[in-house]
């Protein structure tokens, strides 16, 4: 060992090498001498990206969708056999309705928010619109039963669970025809029993927006939360009826599914690709 040498771990650089390749579970291991360290680290770095290169292949050439976009799917494709109906709304949405939302500028969310213009907005989240074709479609039938998917935006802290941009999948039922709460957990294991988990955890939390909400929680992970109504934001859109409504973040169930540490590795990129490196290749 040399005489200078403590132990220590991998350099700034070789961890963000590895971080880039998926082997977030090496980055703290220690070492006695430079030589182990670096001796480790070309062993390490070799293997992962032998088999970022082999997941990169696999995907071009027989699995063809990224898992965001099978989990997209499959969770679209159980809710339909449900009686959901799927709806396209803006991306773009009035700043009318996110104040309808209850969110003003003393929220800390205000603050996240992408604007276009004075009065235009990137949708922070898919439920403003939805809380409106709920109000249109209840004069034709009910139940309404609907859900969306598309990106929403936010400026989140760059960190392993958050994304500037991210994909949500929200589906709501309004007049449900037994007790809203039932419900809600009827349309969370509907949704993630089409992706294969079965073994979750509900908790409630206090929300900034909806005062408190049913997380759901795989390995550790918050992949999606969940609400019902009455709600006192029903009357700044004109819905009198009961409603069960939940929000899956598709790249979280992405994270746990491949699985994966850091979001930004499973999400929309042109660095990364269904959660390999494009700078391996």
């Amino acid at each position: 060992m040399c005489p200078d040498f403590a132990a220590s771990n991998f350099t700034e650089a070789q961890k963000q090498r590895l971080s880039e390749l998926g082997g977030e579970d090496f980055i703290d291991l220690s070492f006695l001498s430079m030589s182990e360290r670096d001796d480790k680290f070309d062993e390490i770095e070799l293997t992962l990206a032998r088999k970022n290169k082999d997941d990169l292949l696999r995907l071009l050439t027989s699995v063809r969708r990224p898992v965001l976009r099978q989990i997209e799917r499959a969770i679209a494709q159980a809710l339909i056999d449900g009686g959901f109906t799927e709806v396209v709304t803006p991306s773009i949405i009035s700043r009318e309705f996110i104040t309808r939302m209850g969110i003003t500028e003393a929220h800390d969310l205000w603050k996240q928010i992408f604007w276009v213009d004075a009065k235009r907005c990137l949708r922070p989240m898919l439920a403003p619109n939805l809380y409106h074709m709920m109000k249109e479609l209840r004069r034709i039938s009910k139940p309404v039963s609907i859900f969306e998917v598309g990106s929403c935006f936010r400026k989140e802290s760059r960190g392993r669970e958050h994304s500037e941009e991210f994909t949500m999948l929200n589906a709501v039922e309004l007049a449900p025809q037994e007790n809203a709460s039932d419900r809600l957990k009827e349309m969370i294991n509907m949704s993630l029993r089409a992706i294969g988990i079965t073994e979750y955890t509900l908790r409630k939390v206090k929300s900034e927006v909806y005062g408190e909400t049913v997380d759901v929680v795989v390995n550790g992970v918050e992949v999606a939360s969940g609400a019902t109504g009455p709600h006192a934001l029903d009357g700044n859109w004109l819905v009198v009826d009961p409603w069960a409504g939940v929000g899956f973040g598709l790249e979280r169930i992405a994270m746990v599914t491949k699985p994966s540490k850091v979001l930004s590795h499973v999400s929309r990129s042109l660095s990364y690709l269904d959660g390999c490196s494009l700078s391996v290749i």
